[in-house]
């Protein structure tokens, strides 16, 4: 198994890294950067190419043009792409991010496997008082006529070019918010050229034991958010294993 998760050297996503090392092994994971993407790294022999969550222009600022242009070939050729939180922003066309607040966002994006735009964050999980991203809260997410707990960060809402008809736009709903009234897209996915895509606002590879390795008690402690989550939190990696079952990944 090869998978590469992206990273810009800025966000910290050790626990994404953790997490997929307890499902497949640490020999399986490694993190790559936007210079090996651009050196030919993302090849036929990656399994799962991941985008992982924090602040995506800090992504975009180093993969525009060239690089994103690989990730596309990689994926049209048989490629998968999982994009978290803000990964999942940039797999949309547009980033609507605190629209009409003083921190709003509203960018193209070039990867653009939805077609529709991600609209973040959900006031009622989180205030648009940053350009990164909001406090930790817990949600529940209707996937597979379940309901699962899952972490949100500041995550989106898929809203489809295609109004009425998923299959317009060539994409399948996998979970939604049950929170939220109408129950909006919180994970989607589908197809590019002979590859695959999903996208999940929420970070299904927070589960309690690392909300509890966040937990800190230090001074200026700028985690403690997490302390505020409920403690009868349910946060499992079924459902992170179940999307990439979803993503086909070889066994």
């Amino acid at each position: 198994m090869n998978i590469q998760i992206y990273t810009d050297n800025v966000s910290a996503n050790h626990i994404l890294y953790y997490a997929l090392a307890r499902l497949y092994g640490k020999n399986s994971v490694c993190f790559i950067n936007a210079n090996e993407i651009l050196n030919g790294a993302l090849n036929s022999d990656v399994d799962l190419f991941v985008m992982p969550g924090g602040a995506s222009r800090y992504k975009a600022d180093k993969l525009n043009g060239a690089a994103n242009r690989l990730i596309k070939t990689y994926v049209e050729q048989g490629g998968r792409y999982l994009g978290i939180c803000g990964g999942a922003y940039m797999g949309c066309n547009v980033t609507i991010w605190a629209q009409g607040l003083p921190h709003e966002i509203i960018v193209e994006n070039e990867l653009s496997f939805f077609s529709g735009a991600a609209i973040g964050p959900i006031e009622v999980f989180g205030r648009g008082d940053n350009y990164n991203q909001t406090d930790a809260h817990l949600v529940t997410l209707e996937y597979q006529g379940k309901l699962v707990d899952s972490l949100y960060l500041g995550g989106c809402v898929f809203q489809s070019d295609a109004a009425d008809d998923n299959e317009l736009s060539g994409y399948k709903v996998l979970a939604s918010f049950a929170d939220l009234p109408e129950k909006p897209a919180a994970i989607v996915s589908g197809r590019f050229g002979q590859g695959r895509w999903l996208l999940c606002s929420t970070h299904p590879e927070y589960d309690n034991e690392a909300i509890e390795l966040v937990d800190f008690n230090v001074i200026g402690n700028q985690y403690e958010h997490f302390s505020r989550l409920p403690n009868d939190a349910d946060l499992r990696l079924d459902l992170l294993e179940g999307l990439l079952v979803n993503l086909d990944l070889p066994s």
